[in-house]
């Protein structure tokens, strides 16, 4: 070694461990809170089933396939119903998300543009107001190519960081 690298060993040692230990505590403070509010804890709903989810009682799920006015060429709708029984307080949730289970595990998002005759009773999300059980009938537009088995994810503030995932199969 050089009189250099010889007299700068200690601070090139430390730089070795505190320059990765540095980029660690940034990225965790970045990413703990985004981490920490989001579901990740998976709560699996299984056909058939009912799991308590927030306070509520969740299930069962179904889905079809059916035909919509306007949906377009190429394209199926998935329709799932999935039963709520809220407690006191009713839960309240997010729009659920429909996921694919195979291949890719694209993601869709409920669809109210597809023709379907409007109907005040029929619910696309968890209703705060509502406090006797209900059904969700929501539509996703999914590609032609899927085929499921799918999974409905269902969160709830209440019920962070767990999520209902239904597990469905048109």
């Amino acid at each position: 070694m050089t009189g250099w690298w010889r007299s700068n060993a200690l601070a090139l040692g430390a730089l070795v461990v505190l320059v990765p230990a540095t980029y660690a505590a940034l990225t965790w403070n970045e990413w703990s809170p985004v981490l920490q509010n989001s579901g990740s804890q998976a709560i699996t709903l299984q056909p058939g089933d009912e799991v308590e989810y927030a306070g509520a009682t969740i299930g069962p799920a179904s889905a079809e396939f059916t035909e919509l006015p306007d949906m377009p060429a190429h394209s199926r709708v998935v329709t799932v119903t999935l039963h709520i029984d809220p407690d006191d307080p009713p839960i309240a949730c997010d729009k659920p998300q429909l996921r694919e289970l195979g291949g890719s595990g694209r993601t869709w998002n409920l669809r109210e543009d597809l023709g379907r005759d409007w109907n005040p009773d029929l619910k696309t999300f968890c209703d705060r107001e509502v406090e006797q059980p209900y059904e969700l009938l929501i539509d996703y537009l999914v590609p032609d190519d899927a085929s499921g088995p799918f999974v409905v994810e269902l969160k709830s503030v209440e019920g962070w960081p767990q999520f209902v995932s239904a597990v469905v199969e048109p």
